[in-house]
C-alpha cells in the first residue's frame, strides 16, 4: 500500500503546534500516511480504529492516542466521529524533557484535564503563548499518565479481515461464526484456527472485545446499559456488565 506524507499541520517553530478538527462518517478510512510532527488523536465523539507500528488501537472519547513523528499510520472510523488532532513539532517535543515515551505509540485516558486542554487549543479564548504552554502541558501529561489498554487486533489475512470488518463496521453482532466463515470463503474450522493465529484471540473472545469497544461510543452518548446490552446482542444487561468488567477492568459506570 502506498504511503503519503500528510502536510496538514501549519505552524512555525516559535508556535510549535497546530491542530485540525475533522468530521468523519462511519466507515470512512484514512489510508496509510505519516506526519513530520508528533500527533495526539482525540475523538470528542465517535470511535476510531487506528493502525500504527503493526498494532491496532480503538480510540473512543475516553482515550487519546500519541503517534510519534514519521510514524506511518492509518485509521478506520467505526461510528460518526468528531476528531481533534494536535500536531506537535520536534522542537516542542524536545522541550518536554520528561517525555521519555515520545517515540512510542501509546494511549492515555482522556481525563477531564486532557479534554479541557485539547478543547482549549481549538477555541479563541487563549493567546498563542498560553496555548503553547497548554500544548507543553499535554506532553507532560502524556509522559506521566499510564497507558490505557485499548487494543483490538484486526486479522492480517485479507479474507479474515473482510469478515471481521463486516461484523464491526456493520454492527452484525448476531452473525454466527459459520456465516462469517462463509464470508471469508473458509471452513468453520479453518476460520477458527487462522483467526486465533492472526489476532492472538479465539474468535469468541475477540468478538467479545469488539462488542465492548463498540459500547464505548454508546456510553459516551449516555445510552443506558440496558439499551447497549440488547443493541450489541448480549443476553441481558448483567451479561454485558460482566463482559465489560472482564475486558476493561472496571464497570461501565466507572468508565
Amino acid at each position: 500500500m502506498p504511503v503519503s506524507i500528510d502536510k496538514t499541520p501549519r505552524h512555525d517553530e516559535a508556535t510549535g503546534w497546530s491542530g485540525t478538527a475533522i468530521s468523519y462518517r462511519r466507515g470512512e478510512v484514512d489510508p496509510a500516511h505519516y506526519h513530520l510532527e508528533g500527533q495526539l488523536l482525540f475523538a470528542t465523539r465517535g470511535v476510531m480504529l487506528v493502525e500504527a507500528a503493526d498494532r491496532q488501537w480503538v480510540i473512543p472519547p475516553q482515550r487519546a492516542l500519541w503517534i510519534p513523528p514519521l510514524m506511518v499510520h492509518s485509521y478506520s472510523v467505526l461510528s460518526d466521529t468528531e476528531l481533534r488532532a494536535v500536531y506537535v513539532s520536534s522542537s516542542l517535543i524536545a522541550a518536554c524533557t520528561n517525555f521519555s515515551r515520545n517515540s512510542q505509540v501509546h494511549t492515555i485516558s482522556a481525563t477531564p484535564l486532557v479534554k479541557e486542554l485539547i478543547n482549549g487549543l481549538f477555541t479563541g479564548e487563549y493567546n498563542a503563548p498560553i496555548k503553547r504552554k497548554m500544548a507543553l502541558l499535554l506532553l507532560e501529561i502524556l509522559s506521566e499518565t499510564p497507558s490505557g489498554g485499548a487494543e483490538l487486533p484486526m486479522p492480517r489475512d485479507e479474507r479474515l479481515f473482510r469478515a471481521a470488518r463486516e461484523l464491526v463496521f456493520n454492527h452484525r453482532w448476531n452473525t454466527s461464526m459459520i456465516d462469517l466463515a462463509d464470508i471469508a470463503n473458509m471452513s468453520e474450522r479453518t476460520f477458527s484456527r487462522q483467526f486465533l493465529r492472526d489476532t492472538g484471540f479465539s474468535f469468541r473472545t475477540w468478538k467479545q472485545r469488539a462488542r465492548i469497544y463498540a459500547s464505548l461510543d454508546l456510553l459516551a452518548d449516555n445510552v443506558s446499559v440496558k439499551q447497549i446490552a440488547y443493541q450489541l446482542g448480549f443476553s441481558c444487561p448483567a451479561a454485558f456488565s460482566a463482559a465489560f468488567r472482564s475486558v476493561m477492568g472496571t464497570t461501565a459506570g466507572e468508565f
